[in-house]
């Protein structure tokens, strides 16, 4: 399957949606809309949550409605020059030309916002295609065995803005936007969960997570490392990795998510750290945004094959987080590269390999 196929099949999902809910079209304006149609990229700025360009959807049409600045390079480049489309520039400074050729468009059609019709796509848009899939196990390992990469070959007075800097310079070569990169050096990785850098400079342990996105998926994912031993630390991250697991064995189709986070929970309990997750959420649903939601105690959200999740139990320095796959034969771990360190953890029977700190000496 390439983009176009696995685009026009989304489109169709979509218009079955709209016609069963009474409507005839659908302007699709966010980014991680536009981009879970597309899996291209519809932003200027990576910050954005809304696309550079519309994509109205109608029972017979779809149509990009960009600036001329901006029209071309998305058509030829993000869309593949797709013949399926068509494309109506607006002239950049007319901004009100815009309002008046989507009336026209639109006119005696009902037309459903996207917080219209959020509900059903979300629904669309956390079920991963075949297509999807296949560029999220290329994506989650090549993002994993880069930051793995990185962090094995930290030196000491290494400041936190340097290894940002590596990590971004790395990801950007792979054609990977880090959208987000955490860094605490030492005492920061206990007393922050989201420690942007500040340019402290490492002294023995490091606590690294990211979110690395292409072409509208997100992965996210956490490494730790020491350059001499702590056995604090590496206990906390023996106990973190406990909790970590009960959450990957609880995650299977047809669970409730309420359900795999009172397993985490029970466990936090179980190793001596009974509110530790009061202190972080514990990650959740994931896909083309780095948290679609939150798992939590009032969360009745169904889990089901091809939805990705990223869980991420802190215990004080320690922090275990990988992306993975939910499939009818069970969990893959999509960011599973086998070359770091990791901590065996048996649960009933199955045996769950959960990255650990690294130690460099």
């Amino acid at each position: 399957m390439n983009r176009i196929i696995d685009f026009m099949t989304k489109i169709e999902k979509i218009r079955a949606s709209l016609e069963i809910k009474g409507y005839d079209g659908i302007e699709i304006k966010s980014q991680a809309n536009f981009s879970y149609l597309t899996r291209g990229r519809g932003f200027i700025g990576l910050a954005s949550t809304l696309a550079c360009a519309s994509l109205l959807l109608t029972k017979d049409e779809i149509i990009l409605i960009s600036e001329n600045i901006e029209a071309n390079r998305l058509y030829v480049e993000q869309l593949d020059s797709n013949p399926n489309i068509r494309v109506i520039e607006i002239p950049w400074d007319e901004p009100d030309k815009r309002r008046a050729v989507c009336q026209d468009l639109t006119k005696g059609l009902k037309i459903a916002t996207e917080n219209d019709f959020e509900h059903e796509l979300f629904k669309l848009r956390t079920i991963m295609s075949e297509y999807d899939i296949s560029d999220y196990r290329k994506l989650s390992y090549q993002a994993a065995s880069i930051l793995e990469r990185v962090c094995v070959d930290l030196k000491y007075d290494m400041t936190e803005f340097e290894l940002a800097g590596v990590i971004s310079n790395e990801y950007w070569q792979a054609n990977i936007e880090p959208i987000t990169i955490l860094v605490a050096f030492d005492e920061r990785a206990s007393l922050y969960k989201h420690p942007l850098m500040i340019g402290n400079k490492l002294k023995n342990y490091a606590l690294v997570s990211v979110c690395a996105r292409r072409n509208g998926l997100i992965v996210s994912l956490t490494r730790n490392v020491m350059l001499k031993a702590d056995q604090e630390i590496i206990d906390n991250h023996r106990k973190c990795a406990a909790v970590y697991a009960t959450f990957i064995e609880k995650l299977k189709a047809n669970e409730i998510l309420s359900n795999v986070f009172f397993s985490g929970i029970k466990k936090y309990a179980d190793v001596g750290y009974p509110f530790e997750y009061k202190n972080h959420h514990q990650g959740g649903l994931t896909g083309f945004v780095p948290r679609e939601l939150r798992a939590s105690a009032d969360c009745s959200h169904l889990v089901l094959p091809s939805q990705a999740y990223a869980f991420n139990p802190t215990i004080r320095n320690a922090k275990c987080e990988d992306t993975v796959l939910v499939t009818p034969s069970g969990v893959e771990t999509m960011t599973h590269t086998g070359n770091y360190v990791y901590e065996s953890v048996d649960l009933s029977g199955t045996n769950y390999l959960i990255p650990t700190v690294f130690l460099v000496d």
